[in-house]
């Protein structure tokens, strides 16, 4: 049974995430919802969003740029979305998976983002 309030729809798409200091490193989106998404990445990048895997950074979130290329009826779509990091896990030594949660999405990339999950429960 799903626990959360927003359902989790897994996905594998890229996306890159710039980081405060402007570097953009590439990962993969692994699942989404109408409020977060999840990415994976290798340890060494994970250590450039988040050092160390400290996702706290002078007592604020650590907030990072994504842009999410969603395949949308064949094409692809990129959102470009505002998040914090709300949890940084290592899944074995060389993976790791960020969880983070919009802080700023345009209306037409949010409207967009709720049709892709729409459509991928449907299906």
């Amino acid at each position: 049974m799903e626990r959360r309030l927003y359902q989790r729809i897994p996905i594998q798409v890229s996306a890159i995430v710039t980081t405060e200091e402007g570097v953009r490193i590439k990962v993969v989106a692994v699942d989404v919802s109408s409020k977060g998404l999840g990415v994976e990445c290798h340890t060494k990048q994970r250590n450039m969003i988040t050092p160390g895997g400290s996702f706290v950074h002078d007592g604020k979130p650590v907030s990072v740029e994504v842009d999410l290329n969603l395949p949308d009826d064949g094409l692809s779509s990129n959102i470009v979305i505002r998040c914090n990091v709300v949890f940084s896990r290592r899944m074995s030594s060389e993976q790791c998976k960020i969880g983070l949660r919009y802080t700023n999405i345009e209306k037409d990339d949010y409207e967009r983002l709720v049709q892709f999950i729409e459509k991928a429960r449907v299906s």
